[in-house]
């Protein structure tokens, strides 16, 4: 019996010793390893992809990463140098002068190609001044629409301002009549048309404005307007007015009495003997603010100052604000800044056959890249250039 009760109390002991070892080996366990039972310590995805801004990777990526990896990033598109232009710089004025155009086909024309040309090649927004009448600023806004459209050029890129001519001229009336005295003597003369002595009146046309260029119509631009706007900042102290030197010999012959008493006067004669011959308006660069200002320019456009001037270099003019230009640049060239001869491209050859031939090309001649072509005295621009 005792043997019993003694083997019965061994064997409770060894299942109390085994249970214990069981319990101390089973804390230790939970005690060094924590059991992760998430889904993701079981099946481990693989971790997203984060692009840094040179697109270098920030993060080591899974196999399934890796199969995705010719995808292209998404990135953000920089603005075109135009739609910097657009959205940061304030447009360019540009005035053109289009009147009498109704029913007139060739004009309209020139207008086309003219304002074709000038969007296509220009960098910078542009605010065209249309100096005009009711039916000419409906027909150009047709006109221009209809460019913007076939070349799909954005229509923010241009605006259009009314400028009404008939409101205008008679605050000017006067003052061009005695201009037209001096510088159109037929009354049939084409450039007799007030319109043709506009520059000198910016300042009141356009009293809002700091600069303009003031381009004619019969022309076809093919260098980037900005960069012709960008010769107001070559200007020096004194200019006021930017044009590019006449191409003819139409001052030779209107100097020529003058010459004769003065045969060492360099007015008239070609640029490459160190001659002036006169300047072209057809693109004319104007600080408006400076021409306002400018006393000598007033006093030109009176009548006893025309009168004295005019006597002194026996001068009669036929050709609108240029030749007034010339005259006051005789005795004022620091109001004026010369254009390269590319940035008005004139291709009058008139007076090559009109007792000039032996000369012609020494005014002529224009070795500088084509920015702007003009087709003056109504001759036509070819396809080619």
């Amino acid at each position: 019996m005792l043997l019993r009760l003694r083997l019965l109390g061994q064997a409770i002991f060894l299942l109390v010793v085994a249970a214990s070892l069981i319990l101390l080996f089973a804390g230790r366990e939970l005690r060094t390893s924590p059991v992760d039972t998430s889904p993701v310590a079981e099946n481990p995805s693989p971790s997203l992809q984060v692009r840094s801004q040179d697109g270098g990777q920030k993060e080591e990526k899974g196999e399934e990463e890796e199969e995705e990896s010719d995808l292209p990033p998404q990135e953000a598109v920089p603005l075109s140098s135009q739609e910097n232009d657009l959205l940061y710089r304030p447009p360019l004025d540009i005035a053109l002068i289009f009147t009498h155009a109704k029913d007139n086909a060739p004009f309209q024309y020139k207008l086309r190609v003219a304002v074709g040309s000038l969007l296509h090649a220009a960098s910078a927004p542009l605010r065209l001044h249309l100096i005009t009448d009711d039916d000419g600023f409906h027909i150009a806004s047709q006109i221009i629409n209809d460019v913007q459209a076939s070349s799909q050029l954005d229509s923010r890129y241009v605006k259009l301002v009314y400028v009404a001519a008939e409101d205008f001229i008679p605050e000017i009336e006067s003052s061009v009549t005695v201009l037209q005295d001096f510088f159109t003597t037929r009354r049939d003369a084409y450039y007799r048309d007030a319109l043709f002595f506009f520059s000198l009146f910016l300042h009141r046309l356009l009293p809002g404005l700091e600069r303009i260029m003031l381009m004619d119509i019969d022309i076809k631009v093919k260098g980037d307007i900005a960069e012709l706007y960008s010769h107001f900042e070559r200007f020096s102290p004194t200019n006021v007015m930017g044009m590019s030197l006449e191409q003819s010999p139409v001052y030779l012959h209107l100097l020529s009495l003058y010459r004769r008493s003065n045969p060492k006067t360099p007015l008239g004669s070609p640029p490459g003997q160190g001659g002036f011959p006169g300047y072209n308006s057809g693109i004319v660069l104007v600080d408006i603010e400076r021409l306002r200002n400018s006393k000598i320019i007033s006093r030109y456009l009176s009548r006893s100052t025309l009168t004295e001037k005019t006597k002194q270099y026996s001068f009669q003019g036929h050709l609108g604000d240029q030749d007034l230009y010339t005259l006051i640049a005789f005795d004022h060239p620091e109001l004026f800044y010369t254009l390269p001869c590319g940035w008005n491209r004139q291709l009058c050859e008139w007076w090559r056959g009109h007792g000039y031939q032996t000369v012609f090309d020494q005014y002529f001649n224009c070795t500088g890249e084509l920015k702007i072509i003009h087709g003056n005295c109504k001759t036509e621009i070819p396809e080619n250039l």
